[in-house]
């Protein structure tokens, strides 16, 4: 009989034959050229993209998919692409792209504004008015969403008559100690008595009854020291406030 190694290289041969011609294909399983047949079928499948090339493979170089003009600008950055084996670039890494903008002392949606649409931050700020003003800086919220100016709250006091809001409530002179109380304006008739009031900064006597039409009923309506004088009746009176139809 022949030798083995002699059948074996003419398989092989043949085998290598059959790869590109068609032939002795059942005869070549599991020889290492029908393996290598199949592998080189598994690359031109694979490969088989039908995409053109755009680039050879291996190749690094920057690149930006953000919006034009951003890139460079803020928070944005470029990243870099590689050229692939089947010669397509592949994803740009390490790229910084424009987001919503927060309150965060940085331009994150790329505009070339800080924190455009919030108070900036470290800026002066006050609360209050008057007396009760104070001031402090706008700081950015721990979530970025808005500020607030950090102004310490005004010292409140008791209020008191001297046109101030000393309570810091946003009105002046109101409750003051000592007002309501029954008095005498000086003024003749009706209009002596009074209630004290703060009025314009002031403790006043203001008159409880308000000079009117002096009609003629034992009283000085009119607030002149004469009691009667040209007076009218009630009914007179009555029909000189009617209000006309």
């Amino acid at each position: 009989m022949g030798d083995p190694r002699d059948l074996r290289t003419l398989i092989a041969r043949a085998c290598l034959t059959g790869l590109f011609g068609g032939v002795l294909v059942g005869a070549c399983t599991g020889t290492d050229a029908n393996l290598e047949k199949q592998r080189l079928l598994d690359e031109l499948n694979a490969a088989g993209t039908n995409k053109p090339a755009q680039c050879k493979p291996g190749i690094v170089e920057a690149c930006y998919s953000g919006a034009e003009g951003t890139g460079g600008r803020g928070m944005c950055r470029g990243g870099n692409r590689t050229c692939d084996d089947n010669a397509q670039w592949g994803a740009c890494t390490g790229e910084v792209l424009p987001k919503k903008e927060t309150c965060n002392r940085a331009d994150d949606d790329c505009d070339g504004i800080t924190d455009n649409n919030f108070e900036r931050d470290g800026a002066s700020c006050t609360i209050g008015a008057g007396s009760c003003k104070t001031s402090g800086t706008w700081t950015c919220n721990a979530d970025g969403l808005g500020t607030t100016c950090n102004a310490p709250p005004p010292k409140s006091e008791p209020e008191r008559c001297d046109g101030q809001d000393n309570d810091c409530d946003n009105q002046v002179d109101e409750d003051v100690p000592g007002t309501g109380g029954v008095c005498q304006t000086g003024k003749p008739g009706v209009c002596a008595a009074g209630v004290m009031k703060c009025l314009g900064g002031t403790m006043q006597c203001a008159a409880s009854r308000p000079p009117s039409q002096e009609i003629c009923n034992g009283l000085d309506d009119d607030c002149n020291n004469a009691i009667d004088d040209r007076c009218l009746t009630t009914e007179e009176a009555a029909k000189l406030n009617k209000p006309a139809n």
